[in-house]
């Protein structure tokens, strides 16, 4: 049977207008009652990657998590929120995002990730063990709640790269290292996840995203639309679409569909809602880091010649970086250091898993591509 993915149009967070457009798609789906009852207990599962403002388009935007959680609390059952930021106090981060009303007026407790459970997978999976936070396990159900934004290394950061934040903090960087330059590796990380978590309903902030270098210094761009489904390889597939960008450039609806957990091909979605018009997007900003070779397997020797002429690279702005050692403390591989009062980075050690990128504040790591990279980043779109 066919996936179904609800897109519905949606213009600014005005709560009538957000509430409806929310409804409808959740209605396409079979209604909110299909996946919250009376007395559950839910758990809502932003995107929190770092304390911002809702104008900046870095997390999930406070009303669009406050009309989700306003549909669950009509139908009787408790609202929690829960993440694992890479940086900062879980609590504290709400309230810098605006989260901290609406979840005080209705009294939704916020849910640190911060003990670890040890998952194991079936032999044959590429990994056999997991780590994720055991708090995620202790509810009824999960509504994951993603923001549309662009991600320098797995192209866009959607419903499946969500369900990343289930891991805790400081695990973070283990798997990046583990993965390396393998983006086929890490998208298999994110999808053996998905697997363990499995979220009741995939429900996408596509209203305000981002373009350009995300998920932390990208460009808001205002897209105007919400997008629902229990199957979120299919929902990712269908917005990778909207936006203009090719589904096999993104790696987890490629490796989600190989691994039988998920359908990528279009044509193999029913998409239901809106009439859009204006789609798919001719315009919408790529991270410098989307090359070709996300069509090339790891193991491709062209892949292997090309990597050193054209992959993308983070680059310190020593004009704009305050030496506030996060990035140094926060890199996987442990590629970056301070040399003469300046923070560098060994390109030697650096797997490009842009951490470092994600991670500042001060707009101080730029994205640099070489001439080759460009040239045929241009002839493939």
């Amino acid at each position: 049977m066919k996936p179904f993915v609800a897109i519905r149009k949606c213009d600014d967070y005005l709560p009538l207008q957000l509430g409806n457009a929310l409804k409808n798609a959740i209605d396409d789906l079979g209604g909110i009652s299909s996946f919250v009852k009376r007395g559950d207990r839910v758990l809502l599962k932003p995107n929190l990657l770092k304390s911002a403002g809702p104008q900046s388009a870095v997390v999930t935007h406070p009303a669009f998590v406050e009309a989700v959680a306003s549909m669950v609390l009509d139908c009787g059952a408790l609202v929690f929120i829960g993440d694992s930021p890479p940086l900062g106090n879980l609590p504290k981060l709400l309230s810098k995002c605006g989260y901290d009303t609406f979840m005080k007026r209705m009294g939704i407790q916020a849910v640190p990730f911060s003990e670890k459970i040890s998952l194991d997978f079936p032999e044959g999976k590429l990994f056999r063990r997991i780590d994720l936070a055991r708090e995620v396990f202790e509810f009824d159900s999960v509504l994951n709640l993603p923001k549309l934004k662009t991600h320098c290394q797995m192209v866009l950061t959607l419903a499946v790269k969500n369900l990343f934040g289930t891991v805790i903090g400081t695990d973070k960087a283990s798997w990046h290292l583990r993965a390396g330059k393998d983006f086929d590796s890490f998208a298999t990380v994110l999808i053996q996840i998905f697997d363990k978590v499995r979220p009741a309903l995939n429900i996408i902030d596509g209203i305000l995203a981002m373009e350009g270098n995300g998920p932390n210094s990208g460009e808001p761009r205002h897209v105007g639309i919400i997008g629902a489904s229990v199957d979120p390889v299919a929902l990712d597939s269908i917005i990778c679409g909207l936006v203009g960008f090719p589904v096999d450039a993104l790696r987890t609806c490629v490796i989600g569909q190989t691994l039988g957990l998920g359908i990528a091909e279009i044509a193999g979605i029913t998409q239901v809602g809106d009439k859009l018009e204006g789609f798919p997007l001719n315009d919408f900003k790529a991270p410098k880091s989307m090359t070709v070779m996300w069509n090339l397997s790891n193991r491709n020797p062209v892949r292997r010649f090309l990597e050193n002429h054209m992959i993308t690279r983070p680059h310190i702005d020593s004009s704009a970086c305050r030496n506030c050692g996060i990035c140094l403390t926060h890199c996987p591989p442990k590629a970056i250091s301070e040399k003469n009062g300046m923070t560098v980075i060994d390109r030697g050690k650096c797997i490009s898993c842009f951490c470092c990128h994600e991670l500042c504040s001060n707009d101080a790591v730029r994205i640099v591509q070489p001439f080759l990279g460009r040239f045929f980043n241009s002839i493939s779109r």
